[in-house]
């Protein structure tokens, strides 16, 4: 994705998490599958089956969870964590957006567990200076010198973003395409001088008419 689409969509998000770390919610699975797209091209959180609620500023957790290639390091470690852990899977997301596969990625589980904890990041050339500060800030491994909402929202990358504008969802996303469905309808009675017992293995019995 071009950084400047990836810019809209993450500074959304950013707001989306900010939000919810202001009512004391952790959300825990930031993700791209987690994100959705509305109608007229803005981003939104979904799937909250991982979020904990009573989190703030001082409070740790310690429940064990997350997806898949989405685990920073206190997770992994079973270690107590805090709303900075959104802000490492923000770091994630934002590097899978730009890249196409999350940071220290490896097909082999424990491979990429080891990556996470003790592996370099490489991002690609191509990926422009402002956006591997900013993911390497957000993805360092100890939380407490992870960037804050503030500390993201001044940061370089997001120069151009106007975060009243954003707020309002005045920001310009691509437009998605909308498809209309079209429902394949099975027809398992076929028009037949029996109209039943046709379907393999299953047998069909006529109601009652003198019920």
């Amino acid at each position: 994705m071009k950084e400047e689409v990836a810019k809209i969509y993450m500074a959304e998000m950013l707001l989306a998490l900010e939000d919810l770390h202001k009512r004391n919610i952790i959300f825990r699975d930031l993700k791209p599958e987690n994100v959705v797209i509305d109608r007229e091209g803005h981003a939104k959180l979904t799937d909250f089956g991982l979020s904990k609620e009573g989190i703030t500023d001082e409070t740790l957790t310690r429940t064990v969870c997350g997806s898949k290639f989405y685990l920073a390091p206190e997770i992994i470690s079973k270690e107590a964590h805090d709303k900075s852990l959104d802000w490492y899977l923000f770091g994630v997301m934002t590097y899978e957006v730009l890249v196409g596969t999350p940071p220290y990625y490896s097909k082999n589980r424990l491979q990429f567990l080891k990556n996470v904890k003790e592996g370099s990041l490489e991002p690609p050339k191509t990926m422009s200076n402002e956006a591997k500060d900013l993911i390497t800030r957000l993805l360092n491994r100890n939380p407490s010198n992870r960037l804050k909402p503030k500390d993201i929202k001044r940061h370089p990358w997001f120069n151009d973003i106007d975060w009243d504008i954003a707020l309002r969802r005045e920001l310009n996303p691509p437009k998605p395409i909308i498809k209309p469905i079209e429902q394949e309808v099975l027809d398992i009675f076929p028009d037949n001088e029996k109209g039943y017992d046709k379907v393999r293995n299953w047998t069909y019995v006529k109601p009652n008419t003198n019920c």
